[in-house]
């Protein structure tokens, strides 16, 4: 069965929180071998993840998060909105990919690509604008990808986990 891609609701919180713990470890503490302290991912954690956090996305209507699932199981999720990157260039009007992970188990199935086109998709709905995102410095096959998809290196910046300070690549289309 393929992956799908539906627009979270504000019962999907739970899910959200988990799929961005889940995936946050995945990705940062054990694929990339960050090297986080456990008080980093402790600080971290409920801060970008938590259920409160998750939430409070939904009484803004200027965020929008999309679920992927395969075989009836959230495998990952997006989230768009306006741009809050640290660039002399954004405008208020620009949006924001400002989290797009699917779990390991799901990687390859095409919903990177599905989560990728719905982000956008809403993101563009009234009309193409400049979108931004950020990626860590090290993730090059992230980085392959959304230069394939228009977007363009155009700053830097540090990302905090905790007390640490990630190096992060802005990227910009438009």
């Amino acid at each position: 069965m393929s992956i799908t891609v539906r627009p979270a609701t504000l019962a999907d919180v739970s899910i959200l929180s988990d799929l961005g713990e889940r995936t946050f470890r995945e990705t940062f503490v054990e694929g990339f071998r960050l090297g986080y302290s456990s008080s980093d991912v402790a600080q971290f954690v409920p801060s970008a993840y938590g259920e409160p956090v998750i939430a409070a996305y939904f009484a803004n209507p200027a965020f929008q998060h999309f679920v992927a699932e395969h075989d009836g199981s959230a495998v990952g999720y997006a989230l768009v909105g306006p741009n809050g990157l640290p660039h002399e260039a954004a405008r208020p009007q620009d949006g924001e990919l400002k989290r797009i992970y699917l779990l390991n188990a799901a990687q390859g199935l095409g919903g990177g690509r599905a989560l990728y086109d719905a982000a956008i998709g809403w993101l563009d709905r009234d009309g193409p604008r400049t979108i931004w995102l950020g990626v860590w410095s090290g993730n090059d096959k992230a980085q392959r990808f959304y230069e394939k998809n228009g977007f363009s290196k155009a700053g830097e910046y540090r990302f905090r986990v905790g007390e640490t300070l990630d190096h992060e690549f802005i990227f910009r289309r438009g």
